[in-house]
């Protein structure tokens, strides 16, 4: 508790809490107990545990808390298994922004006796008498009256109290652990304030004085919290002045949400927590055709058509469960026995305590809509002048045919055809006779090619085919000069005019070229393009050797797409150690890549490519949710105080869904508590508008997972963002650690970005630390967390474990 800084601990089995041990629990430990303190935990926890749904608000939390008369609550998710912790303090920052307190001053907020004693009395004395008058703080006076007028006072909480037995001090007197001088305020001081100055500095309590400059109390945060309890009954109670017409404006409104759901379109259906129907509207009759004294009290069961599996129902009930939400397209039977497509939204319900009460299901018939699929589908894939598929239905049917080849472990041959010049022949003959011309080609191709071969138009003069049925690359290059010979004969006009064309041609084969869809089209289309640069009317066949750079890069991205296939990739994790104490306190993790040949690919090479080639997203989600699984297994085996940093890129925050989403529904699945986890950002970030990046990083910083700054010093670094958007963590750049080695003016840097984080209010980390010189110069100048091949190379989670049982730099 001591190391963590934490007012509590939780003990768990099978990762269900059952206990919980509070610096409370310590005040109540005989005086002497050094043999105590080598008991098992569960000798002196608390229990049964007082828990509380994660979905409760902060106002149940309070009143839980009053109700139990506790000042912890562990937070539960549906399984009723450990999520996290929420203690006044937590309440405190929760409400603090969204509550002003209508008190005028300090003194109103004043609920409590405060304990005055001697600063000789014992610790073991005042730690009984904190216990047996159940108060966190004490006052200690009775200092040396020669001593300055701010140190005759100390402050004593029971956070000093257990840092006494941690370090084995409980022999001293109160005077000598008590903090001096103490934080002071007048009893006339805006209540507002106090709670500000209380957050701002990281304190709980203020010592109030009168007028006269006399001590009156001690204000805690137990106090802001039964202040805030009692201007919330304040407030019912005005409510409740005012209810007559509260109430005829709730009636009237009521009476207006029943007029809309009987008149909606919408068919809507409302069910309690055991899944029964408790009511139905009038379009829920007219689609289904069951009245509704025929399905209340049922189950929504009896809509069912047979069509969806017990698997889909089953996910279903857990996206509900663990979002709140579901929504997509099923199929219902009506009660005249006929089945139909729905569209269907349901939502759960939660009262007061974060408890699920209904459900509220909200559908609508598209059976029209489904009936005119085929037609928009045809619309969407086929190209109207020729009735070939279009450029986007081939690019289907080509992926359907690669897992088929993938399948069968045999190849499969692509081929594009560009006739060259066709502008030419809009513009001399007019368009209208360019179309003619376009659907013989594609009918002198088709022939040529048969029927095994599918044929597409992929551009305005573009044909694309795919040639299941070659075997060698020399059949397929035979067939394509067929082709320029075929289309080399004249064309007729409507005119009766001869017309002559040229084509150029490339091939590519899967998997020689490419190992994907997207990569063999790109092969194919710059064999293609390499005819045409080579004269036109000619077979091109791609080759890496086409331009040395593309092909490289290719190669690359062809690569980087397999790994992602063949699970290629896999994650290292860095340890991260207290500055202080030394003790491992959290992991980075780093994306590692080793070809199935052996070769190691470092992530400065192919980071860059995963964005250019956009599958940067889809390497992010998968580094996200392996991390994230192996914390899991982490705290399995016990290390539960590990915090976890994680890089995101840029395109991460563009993607077609919600960064911020994304963490939520990893961090649901994975049952992690979001202030386990950080995100590593770099300047680059705010190269864009950096308003909307505000936005978005707030989103995820409203999650409680932390954002660190990493690679600080080495963008635009401007001072000003650091102070207005919401990151938590700057990480010194390795190459201010590195100049340490340049004597006091390489140091001045590195110190100076370390003071202005503290200042700030952030958590500094400092990454690159190779030697004991570096090592040294930053403990002394305060930085927070220590990362380096000196203290721990990345490595396996399997040495992470074992590290965590050894650490200390």
């Amino acid at each position: 508790m001591r190391n963590a800084n934490t007012s509590s601990i939780i003990a768990i089995e099978s990762n269900k809490p059952v206990g919980i041990l509070t610096e409370y629990d310590l005040l109540s430990l005989p005086a002497d107990c050094k043999t105590v303190l080598s008991q098992p935990v569960e000798m002196h926890m608390s229990y049964p545990v007082h828990t509380v749904s994660i979905h409760a608000s902060p106002q149940s939390a309070i009143a839980r808390m009053r109700e139990r008369n506790v000042r912890h609550l562990v937070t539960v998710d549906e399984n009723d298994c450990l999520v996290g912790i929420i203690s006044r303090t937590d309440l405190i920052r929760q409400i603090s922004n969204k509550k002003p307190f209508s008190a005028n001053d300090v003194a109103d907020a004043l609920r409590q006796s405060t304990i005055f004693v001697d600063a000789r009395m014992p610790i073991t004395d005042l730690r009984r008498r904190m216990h047996e008058e159940k108060r966190d703080s004490a006052i200690i006076t009775g200092f040396a009256a020669d001593l300055p007028v701010e140190l005759q006072t100390g402050i004593i909480t029971e956070r000093d109290i257990l840092r006494a037995l941690a370090e084995d001090n409980d022999n001293l007197t109160a005077g000598e652990i008590a903090t001096r001088p103490v934080r002071m305020i007048n009893g006339d001081v805006n209540l507002n304030d106090a709670r500000t100055i209380m957050l701002r500095n990281n304190i709980r309590h203020l010592v109030v004085k009168n007028r006269h400059k006399e001590i009156i109390g001690v204000l805690s945060f137990a106090d802001l919290l039964e202040f805030i309890e009692q201007d919330y009954l304040v407030y019912l109670n005005n409510i409740n002045d005012d209810s007559t017409s509260e109430l005829i404006k709730a009636r009237q409104s009521l009476a207006l949400a029943r007029k809309l759901i009987e008149n909606s379109p919408d068919c809507v259906m409302v069910c309690n927590a055991r899944a029964e129907i408790e009511a139905v509207n009038p379009a829920f009759t007219r689609i289904t055709g069951y009245q509704a004294d025929e399905v209340i009290g049922k189950n929504p069961s009896i809509l069912q058509s047979g069509r969806q599996s017990p698997e889909f129902y089953a996910k279903m009930w857990e996206d509900l469960s663990q979002t709140g939400k579901w929504e997509g397209e099923i199929w219902n039977r009506r009660k005249s026995g006929e089945v139909f497509p729905e569209w269907l939204t349901i939502m759960a319900i939660r009262d007061s305590d974060g408890t699920i009460s209904h459900y509220a299901s909200i559908f609508t018939d598209i059976s029209e809509r489904e009936k005119n699929r085929e037609d928009i589908l045809r619309m969407a894939f086929t190209d109207e002048l020729t009735g070939m598929p279009n450029r986007r239905r081939f690019s289907e049917l080509l992926s359907l045919h690669v897992g088929r080849a993938r399948q069968n472990n045999r190849s499969l041959t692509v081929m594009m055809l560009d006739i060259d010049n066709f502008q030419r022949v809009n513009n001399a003959l007019g368009h209208n006779t360019g179309d003619d011309v376009l659907v013989e080609v594609s009918r002198r191709v088709s022939r040529e090619l048969g029927h095994d071969a599918v044929m597409a138009r992929v551009g305005a003069d573009e044909y694309a085919a795919i040639l299941p049925d070659i075997k060698t690359e020399q059949e397929a290059l035979n067939l394509a000069e067929r082709l320029l010979v075929r289309l080399g004969e004249p064309h007729l006009t409507s005119r009766g005019d001869d017309l002559y064309l040229s084509a150029s041609i490339g091939v590519a084969s899967f998997p020689k070229d490419a190992n994907d869809t997207s990569n063999l089209l790109r092969c194919v289309e710059l064999a293609m393009l390499q005819a045409k640069e080579q004269g036109r009317n000619r077979v091109g066949r791609y080759s890496v050797s086409m331009q040395s750079q593309k092909g490289a890069d290719l190669a690359l991205e062809t690569a980087l797409r397999r790994a992602l296939d063949n699970n290629e990739l896999h994650l290292a994790y860095q340890p991260q150690f207290d500055a202080k104490t030394g003790a491992l306190c959290g992991v980075e993790a780093l994306t590692r890549w080793t070809t199935a040949s052996g070769e190691i690919i470092p992530p400065s090479t192919f980071i860059p490519v995963a964005e250019e080639i956009g599958v940067i997203g889809e390497l992010g989600r998968w580094v996200m949710r392996t991390a994230c699984r192996q914390l899991v297994d982490w705290r399995k085996e016990g290390l539960h105080n590990l915090r976890l940093a994680v890089n995101v890129s840029v395109q991460q925050f563009y993607g077609t869904v919600d960064l911020a989403e994304q963490l939520r529904a990893i961090l649901v699945d994975k049952g992690l508590s979001a202030d386990r986890l950080e995100i590593e950002v770099t300047e680059s970030l705010f190269m864009r508008n950096i308003e909307d990046m505000r936005a978005k990083l707030q989103r995820v910083r409203d999650l409680g997972i932390r954002i660190s700054l990493d690679d600080f010093g080495t963008g635009f670094s401007s001072l000003s963002y650091l102070r207005t958007l919401p990151f938590d963590i700057i990480k010194l750049d390795r190459s201010f650690v590195t100049d340490i080695d340049q004597g006091e003016e390489g140091q001045t840097l590195a110190i100076t970005i370390i003071n202005m984080a503290r200042n700030l209010g952030k958590t500094c980390i400092a990454e690159g630390v190779e030697n004991d010189r570096q090592l040294d110069v930053l403990r002394e100048a305060g930085c927070d967390i220590l990362q380096g091949y000196l203290l721990g190379r990345p490595m396996s989670a399997a040495d992470i474990s074992k590290l965590a049982n050894t650490s200390a730099v």
